[in-house]
């Protein structure tokens, strides 16, 4: 995306060699960019703020569905739970998986399945990232008038200049592109230098979720509230690796074990976090002028079998509450998590039980800002639906068919209360849950209900004919030097 004075940044090769070599440094860095920051850069095409709300989307990394005060957790998180006060706390709020999944659908309102990313996340040896001929919420935000904002975790492609979010509709960028390796040395999983302003490569000191935390409320002092703010603060907490400053551990002492003392303390430091950027608003004088929207990526990481290098942990602190499993799961505890929308003035506090995804988002969003829908800028029909009927009349739902995911291996499917999981290698099988009244999927019922599980079956099966080959499988042939996790699952309990 260019502005009135943009320099072209010269030099360029290979994004992951750069990590490695710190050649990154070589290049040419626009002031208007980098030195004054996101205030200074000005665009013809943004707009008075008028009726477009500011948008502050927060997604934690693999918190739990019982991690949040409102559900019970064993931390205190007071500023999230005001939120959930404030506004509408979706109960039935569905995300992929994995990580760089559920980024995917938020972004482009689309199921990642139909461009290749429903398998595993984009890890840090990836070559590949979402793919060019996707529509990004951030490009029709930026199109609609908004300055655009990322900070946390990217995940979404970091080997060529065209993978990166500055180049992906995101005006500014700051934080991580790969996965965390070390969020105080704020290195990736393979050991490299991850932390970035803009495309220039940084050293920070401190706590990543406090970095991001530090950033997010200095931009929201310094913008210009006349004109519409969309900021994506992924935070890459709580998830692995478990660390946290020591003064915020001994909060939790009264936990024997130190993993569980530390994810605490990792849960209560997003709060703060949350609660830092709420006062931002408040000082600016434009909270009722804005959406929040809070939620995980996925649900809380648990201990399994095989490694996916995706958050993987040694021992299971997160609480998903009465859900099965957890984050890379298509079970409940993978993939309903925790959910707000807050506006004050606009949506009245409220809990809703209606299933969502992530991709309602999408169109969610567009609607408000006012962005262009048509066929010749979003040429790509998308899966997800407008909720704002949901949230400003707590009306319900269409009833519809919602893809949990679709992979080579598998997937699960959601229609009324009735959910499908295809575990479709060998040795195959069907299981089916009425998850109304069996939440914790403990019951398979496909013996039961053969109709209800051919209909399912039948449907998940013409999904899997729109599926793009995985572009993480594609990957693995790829020569690498580094630990390349396959895709294993453990087999199914015999019926």
């Amino acid at each position: 995306m260019k502005f009135p004075g943009h320099v072209d940044r010269i030099g360029r090769s290979d994004i992951l060699k750069n990590m490695a070599t710190n050649r990154i440094s070589k290049f040419l860095i626009t002031a208007l960019t980098y030195l004054c920051g996101i205030s200074c850069i000005i665009n013809a095409g943004w707009v008075n703020a008028g009726d477009k709300p500011h948008i502050i989307y927060i997604m934690a990394n693999d918190l739990g569905w019982r991690d949040l005060g409102f559900h019970g957790g064993r931390a205190p998180t007071p500023h999230i739970d005001a939120l959930s006060g404030s506004g509408a706390r979706l109960e039935g709020f569905y995300t992929l998986p994995h990580s760089s999944s559920t980024r995917a659908a938020l972004l482009t309102g689309r199921y990642p399945y139909r461009f290749g990313l429903q398998t595993n996340s984009i890890l840090s040896w990836s070559t590949y990232g979402i793919p060019q001929g996707e529509r990004l919420l951030s490009q029709a935000l930026n199109l609609a008038g908004y300055r655009t904002a990322l900070l946390g975790s990217w995940l979404l492609g970091h080997a060529k200049r065209s993978h990166l979010p500055t180049q992906r509709g995101f005006d500014y960028f700051y934080g991580s592109l790969t996965p965390t390796g070390d969020h105080l040395k704020k290195i990736n999983t393979i050991g490299l230098n991850d932390w970035f302003e803009g495309e220039k490569q940084i050293t920070e000191f401190g706590y990543a979720t406090d970095l991001i935390s530090k950033k997010s409320t200095t931009l929201i002092e310094e913008h210009d509230q006349t004109i519409p703010l969309f900021m994506l603060i992924n935070f890459p907490t709580p998830g692995m690796p478990l660390q946290a400053p020591h003064n915020l551990v001994t909060k939790f002492n009264q936990f024997e074990d130190q993993a569980t003392q530390t994810y605490l303390a990792m849960v209560s430091q997003i709060d703060a976090a949350v609660g830092k950027i709420i006062i931002a608003l408040d000082k600016k004088g434009v909270r009722q002028d804005t959406v929040i929207i809070f939620h995980s990526d996925n649900g809380g990481s648990v201990k399994r079998k095989y490694l996916s290098g995706d958050g993987d942990s040694k021992k299971t602190v997160s609480d998903n509450g009465p859900f099965r499993s957890g984050s890379g799961s298509l079970y409940e505890g993978g993939v309903r998590v925790p959910a707000i929308v807050s506006w004050p003035g606009k949506i009245k506090p409220t809990i809703s039980t209606e299933r969502v995804h992530v991709l309602d988002l999408y169109v969610t969003l567009l609607e408000f800002a006012g962005a262009s829908t048509s066929k010749n800028d979003q040429v790509k029909p998308v899966d997800g639906i407008s909720i704002s009927t949901l949230l400003f009349e707590n009306k319900l739902l269409p009833k519809r068919t919602l893809v949990l995911n679709v992979t080579e291996l598998g997937g699960a499917i959601l229609r009324d209360n009735w959910k499908l999981i295809l575990v479709s290698t060998l040795p195959s099988q069907r299981e089916l849950y009425d998850i109304e009244n069996d939440p914790s999927e403990e019951i398979n019922v496909v013996s039961k209900y053969p109709e209800i599980a051919d209909e399912l079956t039948d449907a998940l099966l013409e999904a899997s004919w729109e599926m793009t080959p995985s572009l993480y499988l594609k990957d693995l042939s790829n020569a690498r030097n580094h630990y390349t996790p396959m895709i294993w699952s453990e087999n199914p309990q015999r019926p």
